[in-house]
């Protein structure tokens, strides 16, 4: 819950098309939100990894824990 240091790598950079998967190395409940609604992993409990997210459209995203909205990150996608 360090801010945009609660997410490793913080900024993700990825290409269109690449999918993402969530890894909660720690000993909480955490989501992966993205800020518009764009997707959402739901819980992912301690030690747990999330369902795939592709993503398919160009730009910067943020995104934050719902359960801590202190913890924030970003991903860029580029062609």
């Amino acid at each position: 819950m360090k801010g945009n240091l609660s997410f490793s790598p913080n900024p993700m950079n990825v290409s269109i098309g690449s999918t993402v998967r969530f890894f909660n190395a720690d000993s909480q409940a955490h989501t992966a939100t993205e800020n518009q609604g764009r997707f959402d992993t739901s819980l992912i409990a301690p030690g747990a990894t999330s369902g795939p997210i592709t993503l398919t459209t160009a730009g910067s995203f943020g995104y934050h824990c719902s359960v801590h909205p202190s913890m924030v990150g970003a991903i860029n996608v580029t062609q």
